[in-house]
Protein backbone atom coordinates (compact mmCIF):
# COMPACT_ATOMS: atom_id res chain seq x y z
CA UNK A 1 0.00 0.00 0.00
CA UNK A 2 1.14 3.45 -1.10
CA UNK A 3 1.87 5.97 1.34
CA UNK A 4 -0.44 9.21 0.37
CA UNK A 5 0.62 11.45 2.97
CA UNK A 6 2.78 13.88 0.76
CA UNK A 7 -0.21 14.11 -1.66
CA UNK A 8 -2.51 14.40 0.62
CA UNK A 9 -0.57 17.60 2.09
CA UNK A 10 -0.24 19.06 -0.89
CA UNK A 11 -3.76 18.88 -1.29
CA UNK A 12 -4.78 20.35 1.96
CA UNK A 13 -2.24 23.60 1.53
CA UNK A 14 -3.68 23.71 -1.47
CA UNK A 15 -7.09 24.29 -0.86
CA UNK A 16 -8.96 27.49 -0.44
CA UNK A 17 -12.12 25.80 1.47
CA UNK A 18 -12.20 24.81 5.38
CA UNK A 19 -10.52 22.16 6.42
CA UNK A 20 -13.11 20.61 7.41
CA UNK A 21 -15.34 20.91 3.72
CA UNK A 22 -11.49 20.31 1.63
CA UNK A 23 -12.22 16.63 1.13
CA UNK A 24 -14.28 15.20 -1.50
CA UNK A 25 -16.44 13.24 1.13
CA UNK A 26 -17.05 15.35 3.52
CA UNK A 27 -20.66 16.12 2.49
CA UNK A 28 -21.24 12.90 2.97
CA UNK A 29 -19.83 12.46 6.99
CA UNK A 30 -21.16 16.33 7.64
CA UNK A 31 -24.71 16.35 6.36
CA UNK A 32 -25.72 13.15 8.43
CA UNK A 33 -23.66 14.63 11.63
CA UNK A 34 -25.56 17.77 11.29
CA UNK A 35 -28.99 16.44 11.04
CA UNK A 36 -28.07 14.08 13.78
CA UNK A 37 -27.00 16.88 16.13
CA UNK A 38 -29.83 19.11 15.42
CA UNK A 39 -31.99 16.44 16.09
CA UNK A 40 -31.01 15.30 19.67
CA UNK A 41 -30.21 18.79 20.67
CA UNK A 42 -33.63 20.07 19.45
CA UNK A 43 -35.28 17.33 21.26
CA UNK A 44 -33.31 17.67 24.02
CA UNK A 45 -34.51 21.39 24.11
CA UNK A 46 -38.10 20.65 23.67
CA UNK A 47 -38.13 18.56 26.48
CA UNK A 48 -36.16 20.61 28.67
CA UNK A 49 -38.61 23.32 27.92
CA UNK A 50 -41.51 20.91 28.77
CA UNK A 51 -39.60 20.07 32.12
CA UNK A 52 -39.53 23.76 33.22
CA UNK A 53 -43.42 23.82 32.90
CA UNK A 54 -43.71 21.49 34.48
CA UNK A 55 -45.68 19.34 31.51
CA UNK A 56 -44.96 15.61 31.63
CA UNK A 57 -44.90 13.17 28.09
CA UNK A 58 -48.24 11.69 27.32
CA UNK A 59 -48.75 7.86 28.49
Amino acid sequence: MANKVIELQKFYQSTTKPIWLAHPRSKYYLVPYAIGLTLSVGASGYYLVRACFGLKANQ
